[in-house]
């Protein structure tokens, strides 16, 4: 393999923070493909940043589905798109 076609493999194997910041607000709202989770979770095992946003993402989706839409109790986050 030529070294530009390893570099490019590279590129692609390994996202950037940016597109992993993208892939962790995607992943809220639609189902990754395997190969996105699989880039990912390679990023995550090496960036701290990344990991730390993907903490802080997935906190603030747990609090938005626990708070009150009607004013009433906050609902359990366990219990998926129910009223």
């Amino acid at each position: 393999m030529k070294p530009a076609a390893m570099e490019s493999s590279k590129k692609r194997l390994k996202p950037t923070c940016r597109e992993v910041h993208r892939l962790v607000s995607e992943g809220m709202d639609r189902q990754l493909s395997l190969v996105e989770r699989i880039r990912m979770r390679l990023h995550l095992m090496v960036c701290g940043a990344c990991t730390r946003f993907n903490g802080q993402m997935a906190l603030l989706r747990r609090a938005m589905h626990s708070f009150p839409l009607d004013g009433g109790a906050p609902r359990d986050p366990e219990q998926k798109d129910k009223p």
